[in-house]
């Protein structure tokens, strides 16, 4: 099921599995891709859906993981939320060494009940979001 699309993204609900999954498919992170995760995060709030597949795998390596994607999940997911959610992020090969070439010590925690995983296979994204 559909819930939210533009020419950048699409964002689906798979009820079988309880899974959004975002695709994104603009060359680069932009406002349009902070629009659909919000969307996303809001989707997850209001249906109490704890599991989502983040297709990044046709961009550019995010400038900054931190105000792009984790900066998202502490502003807007509330510690008190019911139940734990599960994120995979599925990257290129390149965008994944650049995310754990550029991670640093200091880097920002997403929050105690936010598990959130880098991949570059979404079969294995997939597995791991059906383990959880």
């Amino acid at each position: 099921m559909t819930l939210y699309q533009t020419p950048e993204a699409s964002l689906t609900y798979h009820p079988a599995t309880e899974t959004l999954h975002l695709s994104y498919n603009a060359t680069r992170l932009s406002v349009s891709f902070g629009q659909a995760y919000q969307r996303a995060l809001e989707e997850m709030l209001q249906k109490n859906i704890g599991k989502l597949l983040l297709d990044l795998k046709r961009n550019a390596p995010p400038t900054d993981e931190e105000e792009h994607i984790l900066a998202p999940l502490i502003n807007d997911i509330p510690a008190t939320f019911n139940r734990p959610i599960f994120i995979a992020a599925v990257l290129s090969e390149g965008q994944y060494q650049y995310q754990i070439g550029n991670y640093s010590a200091g880097t920002t925690l997403p929050p105690e009940h936010v598990e959130f995983n880098y991949f570059t296979s979404r079969r294995e994204a997939t597995a791991w979001l059906g383990d959880n």
